[in-house]
């Protein structure tokens, strides 16, 4: 969710506040921001750079990629507001700057800015769609932007690993030959080229923006 949605016509002072309380934090590429489980410390928004959040199914102990998060948005609220532990963990998939604004900071300004709160809950209310609607895809077995996503982080992550289409299939939760149809597709789009088991990425700014699709 981009940080203006939630900021809104909020004013300068109070945009002031959370600006000058914020805190920088400089990851590198396959550090984490936070892991699955542990109790969250405030709100992040990504400067610059990218950040992956992974979930480790409970039976299978694989992990599976959700979304991105990029320049100009904001994640950990959900956590934060419902007061439990993070669903996923968020890894940095490149060098990537944060700022980071504390629990205690947030909900203090929420407590005392009741407009805050409405585009608080209007930004949730938003993102229950999003997660209705990615539940849609899932079910309508509209596998590309899963594949795109898989792309982008185990490349990000484990470069140096030719990854088979089985791999990728179990990372997506999907079936190798509908796999293979997806990844024909980006490369007709002109964002992958495959070289046997090699996949290159020619746009990787285009894969992840793929992803918007869903928050349409």
């Amino acid at each position: 969710m981009e940080w203006r949605e939630l900021w809104g016509d909020l004013s300068h002072e109070i945009k002031w506040q959370f600006e000058s309380q914020s805190r920088t934090v400089t990851l590198k590429r396959g550090e984490s921001v936070y892991r699955q489980g542990d109790l969250p410390s405030g709100l992040y928004f990504v400067k610059t750079g990218l950040v992956g959040l992974v979930i480790v199914g409970s039976t299978s102990g694989k992990e599976h990629l959700l979304r991105f998060f990029r320049q100009n948005q904001f994640f950990g609220h959900r956590a934060l507001f419902s007061d439990e532990g993070y669903h996923g963990s968020a890894v940095a998939l490149e060098p990537t700057i944060l700022k980071m604004i504390s629990k205690d900071i947030v909900l203090s300004m929420v407590e005392k800015n009741p407009n805050l709160l409405l585009q608080t809950v209007k930004v949730l209310s938003k993102e229950l769609r999003h997660c209705e609607t990615h539940q849609i895809m899932i079910l309508e077995n509209q596998i590309l932007v899963r594949v795109a996503q898989a792309i982008v982080y185990l490349k990000d992550i484990h470069p140096d690993h030719n990854w088979t289409r089985q791999e990728i299939a179990n990372f997506c939760a999907s079936t190798v030959s509908t796999v293979i149809k997806a990844l024909s597709e980006l490369e007709a789009m002109g964002l992958i080229h495959q070289e046997g088991r090699s996949i290159e990425i020619l746009n990787r700014d285009a894969l992840v923006a793929l992803q918007d699709r869903e928050y349409l």
